[in-house]
């Protein structure tokens, strides 16, 4: 077993280390809009659920490892506080690895990756069309972890309204899991899809 001490490792070790080892992490596909309406599209793994009531997820745009610069959706997000969180399934994950790439600011990743637009019903930034679930979110607050390269900073978001596909619905109207074959983010460039095959079911025990 080797031991590794994060202050005597290098960010960009020390970085993929922990994407290695935290995993699967789900996928944010980030929906933002600046202060001119130019939409950017980006995707997240730092990012989960934290509350239910009131329902706040929250994903974290770190600073760029190799030239400590900050990204599009960091910067949308604190001129309009606002964001649609659009879940990554196998169907689109190519599309997805498309918004990750470093693009001029004016350019709209939703052309690039040939995503639609969708309106949304209450915020600025626009749904993704073809994710099954879109969350249509305000957020409440940006916490900035740190000034140097890799440092994340943690974007609260309260989801306003939810959108789910039926088709990825069973029929009492939960989400079926073998039907919305989610993508989860390993470290470098693996990646992890939930098919039927992959799944497996335990019981809750009753004492």
């Amino acid at each position: 077993m080797i031991t590794i001490n994060p202050k005597e490792e290098s960010t960009k070790v020390l970085h993929q280390y922990l994407l290695s080892s935290i995993g699967p992490r789900p996928i944010a596909l980030a929906s933002t809009i600046d202060e001119n309406g130019c939409p950017n599209l980006s995707p997240f793994s730092y990012f989960n659920i934290f509350s239910s009531k009131p329902p706040i997820l929250i994903f974290s745009p770190a600073r760029r490892v190799r030239n400590n610069t900050t990204k599009d959706t960091l910067e949308n997000a604190k001129q309009v506080k606002e964001v649609v969180i659009n879940v990554v399934t196998y169907d689109i994950v190519d599309q997805m690895n498309l918004t990750s790439l470093e693009y001029e600011k004016n350019i709209d990743e939703f052309i690039e990756a040939s995503f639609t637009h969708q309106k949304s019903n209450l915020i600025k930034p626009f749904r993704v069309k073809e994710s099954p679930i879109q969350f249509e979110c305000k957020i409440n607050e940006i916490i900035s972890l740190g000034e140097n390269g890799g440092a994340g900073n943690l974007i609260i978001c309260e989801i306003l309204l939810i959108h789910i596909d039926k088709n990825i619905l069973d029929n009492e109207k939960n989400i079926d899991p073998k039907k919305i074959n989610l993508v989860g983010r390993l470290g470098f460039d693996w990646y992890l899809k939930s098919d039927p095959n992959s799944l497996f079911e335990i019981k809750k025990k009753i004492k």
